[in-house]
């Protein structure tokens, strides 16, 4: 006979929020994809890393889904010492790889940051790389600490099995550690880039709205903080299975945030284009037209193309794009002409000895500036 039965008691509220979570970054997943593959047409690192978090989360969710099946949520007096027995065992499944999705997530979100970075700025991205992988590192220790909590392992979720679990402080202490360094480096995540663009030269309006769109890794940050204080669960074993179903909720809620808030800022494009489309046939329909307007969003995005000195002053290179080996152009987050990062660069000339009066070799000096 099936030990199953189905989610009931707040495993039913925990299944309602999770799966909600899911189809939004399923939505701005797909949206980002598109983005990526019919606007800006150029993949990069960032969206692999959010695809295999989204793998990740997805198996997550499977666990959890499963673990629900079997009572998670439920009071332990209300179950079966089988079905205790399997909703702890999934339930901590699902928590081991929704850590390491959070991990990920903010590896994708610093590689989405790295594009918006010259050449010069190499400290700067060394900076967000070592907050992203300082969190994947103390993930990690933090999955071996709830494996190895137990001994046998087994006996992690089936307390009739001789053995000891006398590593469930020390896995408590560890957890209170990577809640609130993971909390931290949402912070940093999130607050860096806003500073980073209020710095920037450009419209008021666009400075705000992409400060507010990078920006929402806070929320992440709070439901780090809110998972932490709900940390104190792991020691309630007298009713597991209800007191898990809470912690797992905030756990679960800030790996679909992380995974969430790393979409956003990339679809920028995406909006653009709609916002575009939407007003011009609202001009359409009413008689207006742009006379001032020429060509489309989706022609001033372009991938891998020369710098033009017609279209910008010289020494500048539009916001979100960045030089390669062979100087070539990437435009990563706006197509807005009026976002602007200068670049100064030195020039130098000398007279050769086999040269003419007049003639002159050039080259590219640090001393004087153009």
């Amino acid at each position: 006979m099936s030990v199953q039965i189905g989610p009931g008691g707040y495993g039913t509220t925990l299944l309602a929020v999770a799966w909600a979570e899911f189809a939004i970054a399923l939505l701005l997943l797909l949206a980002r994809t598109y983005t990526t593959w019919r606007i800006t047409r150029h993949v990069k690192i960032d969206l692999h890393l959010t695809l295999l978090t989204f793998a990740v989360a997805v198996t997550s969710m499977a666990f959890l889904t499963l673990s629900i099946t079997y009572g998670l949520g439920e009071h332990k007096n209300l179950l079966s010492p089988e079905q205790i027995s399997l909703s702890i065992k999934w339930s901590w499944m699902n928590q081991v790889l929704a850590i390491f999705a959070i991990a990920l997530g903010k590896l994708a979100i610093v590689a989405f940051l790295q594009q918006i970075h010259g050449p010069e700025d190499r400290g700067k991205v060394i900076l967000l790389w070592g907050v992203a992988l300082s969190n994947l590192v103390i993930n990690t220790i933090t999955i071996g600490m709830i494996l190895t909590q137990c001994t046998p392992r087994h006996k992690l979720w089936d307390e009739e099995v001789p053995g000891k679990c006398d590593g469930r402080l020390r896995n408590q202490n560890t957890a209170y550690f990577q809640g609130s360094w993971s909390a931290l480096c949402d912070l940093i995540l999130a607050l860096y880039p806003v500073v980073f663009f209020w710095n920037v030269r450009l419209n008021i309006r666009v400075k705000v709205g992409l400060c507010v769109l990078m920006g929402l890794g806070v929320i992440a940050c709070v439901c780090s903080i809110v998972k932490t204080t709900y940390l104190q669960v792991l020691s309630e074993t007298h009713d597991p299975t209800y007191y898990i179903a809470q912690l797992i909720t905030w756990n679960e809620t800030e790996m679909w945030v992380v995974l969430i808030v790393g979409c956003i800022p990339p679809i920028r494009p995406l909006l653009m284009v709609v916002f575009h489309k939407v007003v011009s046939t609202a001009r359409s329909a009413t008689g207006r037209t742009d006379k001032n307007r020429t060509g489309t969003e989706l022609q001033s995005y372009s991938h891998a193309s020369r710098p033009q000195a017609k279209s910008r002053s010289p020494g500048t290179t539009q916001l979100g794009s960045s030089l390669d080996a062979k100087d070539s152009e990437e435009n990563i987050l706006s197509p807005d002409a009026n976002i602007v990062k200068t670049t100064d660069f030195s020039l130098s000339y000398e007279t050769g000895s086999t040269s003419h009066p007049g003639d002159y070799q050039s080259q590219v000096l640090p001393n004087e500036r153009l």
